[in-house]
């Protein structure tokens, strides 16, 4: 889904850049190739930039990995993030767990998790990009997964681009983070024993070049009070996946350290 925006934002760009250059085009036929590629740098700026929460669900569902009662971050605890950085990184923790929930349509958790985030979409002064009629959507297609996906993707899609035009792309970022550091606790935490599960360790490795491009993304806000500690951290789980180069395996020890330092993340 997230692909077809994307291609859908591209062809809309040809389109545009084929009519300016059609009206540009007495006595100036140098200069089109860079109008076309500042507008796909435009363009690119508001495309969700990572895999979604729902590539990594549906890996774990695909893997038959059950559903896990718990695993979650608890919604109750919303309210407790009191800074722009803790809210920012909770939507991005508890877009992972709806994405979740949904995958494996547990209807009570899709709509305490629903509650949580529209709560947090509220305080971050972020209504202005979602539909003032999604939740209702979500409660209407409880029992149409794909529905779900769909609206929940837009979601996601729809915030990234508006805090993104709006200037607030560090908060955007921190979103993203929580995301993937959610992602990744529920695939290293799904199984007692993920070493011995190649699929299991696979869906990890999928994890590894996302982390890398968000690390590259948040460089710039690494002397932010507000991003610096999240960057640190994305900068530990790279550090622990370049321990043994390649997209094929894991040593024990890796995923060991992955799985203890996501646990002190999510603790903080």
């Amino acid at each position: 889904m997230i692909n077809f925006k994307k291609i859908s934002l591209v062809l809309l760009m040809v389109v545009l850049s084929t009519a300016f250059f059609s009206c540009k085009n007495t006595g100036k036929k140098a200069g089109s190739a860079v109008d076309d590629e500042v507008i796909s740098d435009d363009v690119e700026e508001y495309v969700y930039p990572l895999i979604s929460s729902f590539d990594v669900t549906e890996m774990l569902n695909e893997i038959e990995a059950s559903y896990i009662v718990g695993i979650t971050c608890d919604p109750s605890t919303v309210e407790q993030n009191l800074t722009d950085r803790d809210k920012a990184l909770a939507l991005g923790i508890y877009s992972a767990d709806l994405a979740y929930a949904t995958t494996y349509n547990q209807k009570n958790e899709i709509q305490e998790y629903i509650k949580a985030v529209e709560l947090l979409i509220t305080e971050l002064d972020m209504t202005a990009a979602v539909n003032r009629n999604v939740i209702e959507q979500i409660e209407a297609n409880l029992d149409n997964n794909d529905e779900l996906v769909d609206i929940i993707s837009n979601v996601s899609q729809d915030t990234y681009s508006y805090l993104n035009k709006q200037g607030r792309t560090e908060l955007s970022y921190l979103i993203l983070a929580g995301s993937a550091f959610e992602g990744l606790y529920l695939t290293t935490h799904i199984s007692e024993n993920s070493f011995n599960n190649p699929k299991i360790v696979r869906a990890i490795l999928y994890q590894k070049d996302p982390l890398l491009k968000l690390e590259e993304m948040l460089a710039k806000y690494k002397d932010s009070e507000m991003s610096n500690l999240v960057y640190e951290n994305v900068q530990k789980m790279n550090a622990i996946y370049a321990r043994e180069e390649g997209n094929t395996s894991m040593t024990n020890s890796q995923i060991e350290d992955l799985t203890r330092l996501l646990e002190q993340i999510r603790e903080k």
